[in-house]
């Protein structure tokens, strides 16, 4: 499919990390903000939720997926993300359906990536994350982990 001229995967690349030029200043700063020394852990269990939730997505508000994310090290843990319509529903460890995607990382490359130290391009471009699945999915999901 294309966006105009461009690919899909080119529009969504281009899609800019800092969103306080699409949201404002003031949504930004309502959003909890992710603490220094938090772990992968917690950041699942008490803020993924309430952070994706308080934005406005529209740009994935056709989203209905679930998204898995396994984390290799540092307490491991797999973590199942189940969005409906762009909002997050719930995140949990137990999963009755298979996932749509499954991203297999290590701790430090996903809280460089929510601290957004780094895009989610170039971690999977520079071999730190591990895609299995949808594709497309994995795309669309470089906009919501810009709203994490």
């Amino acid at each position: 499919q294309s966006v105009g001229q461009q690919t899909c995967s080119d529009y969504l690349l281009s899609i800019p990390l800092n969103m306080n030029n699409l949201l404002g200043e003031k949504q930004i700063k309502e959003r909890p903000e992710i603490p220094g020394n938090i772990t992968h852990s917690e950041y699942f269990n008490k803020l993924l939720k309430e952070r994706v939730n308080l934005s406005p997505i529209p740009k994935i508000s056709s989203l209905n997926a679930v998204m898995q994310f396994e984390i290799t090290d540092n307490g491991n843990g797999t973590w199942n993300i189940i969005v409906e319509n762009g909002l997050v529903r719930d995140v949990t460890a137990e999963l009755c359906v298979p996932p749509t995607c499954i991203f297999k990382l290590n701790s430090a490359t996903f809280l460089s990536i929510i601290k957004r130290e780094i895009t989610p391009q170039q971690a999977f471009f520079l071999g730190m994350v591990d895609i299995k699945g949808d594709i497309l999915l994995a795309l669309k999901m470089n906009i919501l982990v810009t709203y994490m």
